[in-house]
């Protein structure tokens, strides 16, 4: 389940959920944000706040890349 906190989208596990389930939410999380930054440093000029909205997206999406990544190996180890 995916839940949105401000401006912050994080994967709860409220009910335990298939591994494979997790890994496909969080690749799909991982290109979605991948693609909001793509847009941004296509840009020539960043504001301040396009600045930091660029920071807190590369950090989303490596938490959702080590997500994907225990998943994969938690999948490999089943």
């Amino acid at each position: 389940m995916l839940t949105k906190i401000g401006n912050k989208e994080l994967i709860l596990m409220k009910e335990p959920k298939d591994k494979k389930e997790l890994y496909n939410e969080a690749r799909i999380l991982h290109k979605s944000l991948d693609e909001k930054l793509q847009m941004l440093q296509a840009k020539p000029y960043l504001t301040e706040d396009e600045e930091l909205e660029m920071k807190l997206l590369k950090k989303k999406k490596l938490y959702f890349k080590d997500i994907m990544e225990k998943t994969k190996e938690e999948l490999k180890e089943n």
